[in-house]
């Protein structure tokens, strides 16, 4: 399990069973500072939780301490019961309310998809959406277990992937039943390069994608060709992380997908087709089979590229966000030390979204509560424009945040990039 878990990050283990689960949660607390005060939010019935937490008190060390550390929610009524907008915003208060209590660090929902069941709406989503959001502003962490198995755990599974800065996946052991010695992982936390295997028999697309990563040190590609799949012994490792498939005559389907999910059950799976337009209902359908992106045949360079970075960040963004130099430094920088954080971003390849707002429009003085640890502001009073970095957030994400918390509409907050906030800075 990841050591030295930093603040305002958000958790998430996909398992089906409760007490593993419970197990997680409370093993999770080793990992945190001394002390860390829990709330445990569960649907669970307290008879179930109660017969829980005494197995689990034979296997946990230190179950005691922990025990007394945590406190327990049960699911109320009416949170089930959420049909009309009254009840949903009673909902979105309460846990607001749940956030800024001081006395908690760590918020940790018990199998997230009992909840609700089959009424994991929208409105709900944008709730817990706004849970997340609230949690990294008062730098705190959250955990949220879940089967995606059932249905609200498979809207909550596809709500939550881009949102989560570390994930963990439940292994079972000989008995086909949960590792209560919680033998969980996050392998990527042990790799030292990311394993990209391009399948396809055009020498072009070989010659693309090494230029594409020649520059990427943190990268290692393999290429083999579609005769190599029906070979008895496939090439495919099962350390593979994305697997980029390139046929023309040989459409994916959902054998294919499994098979090679099969042999590379880690690996994210884009394809690039001979279509020449990509429809909505082309998307849907592949993300039923198991492809992570589509690209139509003559797709945007620029556009492809940015998709295998965010398939590079989502699997890497935790080990780079760690070896950070300035995590313990001051969030308000000068100019020199905003160009250096940028520089250390760009050379780690983690993902940021630089965002702007008029300075005479916030309060300056308390500007450092607007973002996480890992982010920083810096402030030119020539142009009268501060400017946010929010580490691994995309453009939309990082505006509404910023509005949010700054209380300044998001038409008058702008994104730039690194080479117009160079001439911005100039100017």
């Amino acid at each position: 399990m990841k050591q030295n878990i930093q603040i305002s990050e958000v958790i998430s283990i996909d398992t089906p069973e409760n007490r593993c689960a419970l197990a997680f949660g409370m093993e999770l607390q080793h990992h945190l500072p001394k002390g860390t005060r829990t709330l445990l939010l569960t649907a669970n019935k307290p008879e179930l939780v109660r017969t829980n937490l005494e197995h689990i008190q034979q296997y946990l060390p230190d179950f005691n301490t922990i025990h007394e550390n945590t406190t327990y929610l049960f699911l109320k009524e009416n949170w089930g019961a959420m049909y009309d907008q009254y009840g949903i915003k009673a909902f979105e208060n309460e846990l607001k309310h749940l956030v800024e209590k001081k006395e908690f660090d760590l918020y940790y929902f018990h199998r997230l998809d009992l909840f609700f069941d089959k009424q994991f709406t929208p409105d709900i989503q944008k709730c817990i959406i706004h849970f997340i959001e609230s949690i990294r502003y008062h730098h705190k962490k959250v955990l949220f277990s879940y089967n995606n198995q059932t249905v609200s755990g498979k809207s909550f599974e596809v709500l939550l992937e881009d949102k989560r800065d570390l994930s963990f996946d439940v292994i079972l052991n000989d008995d086909d039943k949960c590792d209560l010695t919680m033998k969980t992982h996050n392998r990527l936390l042990k790799k030292e390069a990311m394993n990209i295997c391009l399948i396809s028999d055009q020498k072009e697309m070989h010659y693309l994608h090494q230029a594409i990563l020649k520059n990427e040190p943190n990268i290692k590609l393999s290429v083999i060709d579609l005769a190599d799949l029906q070979k008895k012994d496939v090439p495919l490792s099962k350390e593979t992380d994305l697997i980029i498939y390139n046929d023309s005559r040989k459409f994916l389907n959902k054998t294919m997908v499994n098979a090679l999910k099969k042999f590379s059950p880690y690996a994210q799976i884009f394809w690039l087709t001979n279509r020449k337009s990509i429809r909505k209902s082309d998307l849907n359908e592949s993300k039923e089979i198991g492809i992570d992106h589509l690209f139509p045949k003559t797709f945007d360079i620029k556009e492809y590229v940015h998709y295998i970075e965010h398939a590079i960040q989502k699997q890497f963004y935790t080990t780079k966000l760690q070896s950070l130099s300035y995590l313990n430094q001051a969030q308000r920088v000068d100019h020199k030390t905003f160009v250096r954080r940028i520089a250390e971003l760009e050379k780690k390849h983690i993902l940021f979204s630089i965002v702007t707002v008029k300075a005479s429009e916030i309060h300056t003085d308390d500007i450092v509560t607007y973002v996480r640890k890992e982010d920083f502001v810096y402030i030119d009073h020539d142009t009268n424009i501060a400017l946010f970095v929010m580490v691994n957030l995309l453009i939309e994400n990082a505006k509404q945040i910023i509005a949010e918390r700054t209380n300044v509409s998001k038409t008058y907050i702008h994104h730039h990039d690194h080479q117009s906030i160079k001439q911005l800075i100039r100017e």
